[in-house]
């Protein structure tokens, strides 16, 4: 039997990279190891085989896809969409049509969906403000309300009880989500700012993840936010001890960056991965979380998502690429619309074999 490979993130290397002509939002790994799967603005979903690098697209979105979750019975996926939809997939057939789907799940924008460990519960949030928790098989069980800003992200906790969201305001709520009581606050606001001429909030907690030990909450975005237009700031990761809630360090990249760090994962040695963006640059970042400088960079496009695969020794993050046009796209003419691209990158979190 082949032992894994030592965990080393500060010789992560980039195995492959699988590249889509629109850009893509979000990317995750089936709990069975076998797939990559992404969602974009053309409203469909992209599963990669890991093994044969084949692609297949999942169409029944009506607009762009915020966000997907897998459930652990190797077969299911949820996925949310700008229109306020929820909608199921079989995702381990060739050519899938949804198993179920919400098309008005909640009434604005679904930003995210997180599916418990047991597979018991799945929750959404997104700009109405309301976090909702639903069973697998679509109906709704409860609304859980006293956000004031949009919900940008959540996440379950090991125990399968315990969900966590987080808000455009740098406020994070911890739930019962068995009964949906409210249980505690944690002050993350330094990850949002408002100044006076600004005409929106800026920044939020665009990222969450706990240890496997469930003694630290890492929440990402930003900090001083210089402007309302493009929003540049100073990318922040603020670390949580879990049991007092009270804030343990900070974290910076020391790449230059001026936007929100995106993605958040915990390594099974306890590193803390993240990927963040920004016009001025951006990188996939590593942290030892009692220090506020990264062990290992590398530099990278803007990205939206990471993920760690079932075997601990692989990454997935997807990235915008740029076609020469911020934004959704490009004019190579006044007549043609070209869109910028995205990608799914694999990096592998050890020494490359010589």
């Amino acid at each position: 039997m082949n032992e894994s490979p030592k965990l080393d993130a500060t010789k992560a290397w980039s195995d492959k990279k699988y590249e889509y002509e629109r850009q893509l939002t979000c990317c995750g790994f089936s709990p069975c190891g076998k797939y990559v799967m992404a969602g974009s603005l053309d409203f469909h979903l992209q599963r990669w085989d890991l093994e044969s690098d084949e692609r297949t697209t999942l169409k029944g979105h009506p607009s762009w896809i915020g966000d997907l979750a897998f459930h652990p019975d190797n077969r299911r996926l949820l996925s949310v969409d700008y229109h306020g939809g929820l909608f199921c997939w079989d995702y381990t057939k060739p050519q899938s049509k949804p198993l179920w789907e919400n098309p008005h799940a909640h009434s604005r924008w679904i930003r995210k969906v997180a599916v418990s460990g047991d597979g018991r519960f799945a929750a959404t949030g997104g700009d109405d403000n309301l976090v909702r928790l639903w069973s697998p098989d679509g109906k709704l069980l409860r609304e859980l309300e006293g956000h004031e800003g949009y919900i940008f992200s959540l996440m379950f906790a090991r125990d399968n009880k315990t969900l966590l969201s987080g808000d455009q305001l740098g406020v994070v709520r911890q739930w019962d989500a068995a009964s949906g009581k409210f249980q505690r606050e944690l002050d993350a606001r330094v990850l949002h700012t408002r100044k006076e001429n600004f005409l929106a909030h800026v920044g939020g907690v665009r990222s969450m993840a706990l240890d496997e030990k469930g003694s630290l909450l890492a929440c990402g975005g930003m900090t001083n936010a210089k402007s309302n237009s493009f929003c540049p700031g100073d990318p922040l990761i603020v670390v949580f001890d879990f049991s007092s809630g009270k804030i343990k360090t900070q974290l910076k990249p020391t790449a230059k960056a001026d936007g929100p760090i995106n993605g958040l994962r915990f390594l099974p040695d306890g590193t803390l991965a993240g990927i963040g963006e920004g016009a001025a640059g951006a990188s996939l970042a590593f942290w030892k979380t009692d220090t506020a400088a990264p062990i290992h960079s590398i530099k990278s496009a803007s990205g939206y998502a990471v993920d760690l695969h079932p075997d601990g020794r692989r990454l997935a993050a997807c990235f915008y690429q740029t076609e020469g046009r911020s934004g959704n796209g490009r004019h190579v003419t006044p007549e043609k619309y070209v869109s910028n691209n995205g990608s799914v990158t694999m990096y592998r979190l050890y020494e490359k074999p010589a």
